[in-house]
This record gives structure tokens, sequence and C-alpha cells, in this order.
């Protein structure tokens, strides 16, 4: 297993389809708010990890979108579309499976 580096994730979530825009700093922003999602819902335990069941994927993957979402609109001044959002975290997923 290869070991996490935060500067490929990023640079693969600017590369999301529709991201181009997106700076290194709104990247790192939007990066700290998925590991922050993990937190808080127990995902960086050890024994816990994303079921292999898609549906199950898909609501995680809609509620980062909402939490990331909500963060960034209440605390932020970075104006970013739902879709560019989830653009970025499923690039930051696809990054954390080429780990494997």
């Amino acid at each position: 297993m290869k070991e996490y580096d935060e500067e490929a994730a990023m640079k693969q979530m600017i590369l999301a389809p529709g991201c181009s825009s997106v700076d290194d700093n709104t990247a790192a922003e939007v990066l700290d708010l998925i590991f922050d999602y993990y937190e808080e819902n127990g995902d960086l335990d050890i024994s816990s990890a994303f079921d292999d069941d898609v549906d199950d994927v898909e609501n995680d993957i809609a509620e980062m979108v909402a939490f990331v979402h909500k963060y960034l609109q209440k605390n932020s001044g970075t104006n970013l579309t739902d879709a560019q959002i989830e653009a970025m975290i499923r690039a930051e997923l696809d990054y954390e499976e080429s780990l494997l």
C-alpha cells in the first residue's frame, strides 16, 4: 500500500471535471473538510471503511457534498457548486483507491 500524499490528492481534485478554476487553497480546504467529515462520522477508525454496497457509497458521497457545501457557505468565501464539490470528492476517493 502506498502512502497518502495530500499534494497528489489535491492535484487529482483540481483535475476533476469542472474544477479547472479551483486553486490549491480551495482544494486544500475541501480536502480538510473531507477528513473532517470522516472524523465526525467515525470513518477514520481502522475498523470502519466504505461498504461495498454502491448505494451506501453514493449516500456517503451525497452526505459529504452536503457537509462540505454547508461549511463553505457558512465559513468561507469559496463559491463551489455541488457538482464541483462532488467531482472533487470523487477524485479524492479515486486517489484513495489508487493507493490500495
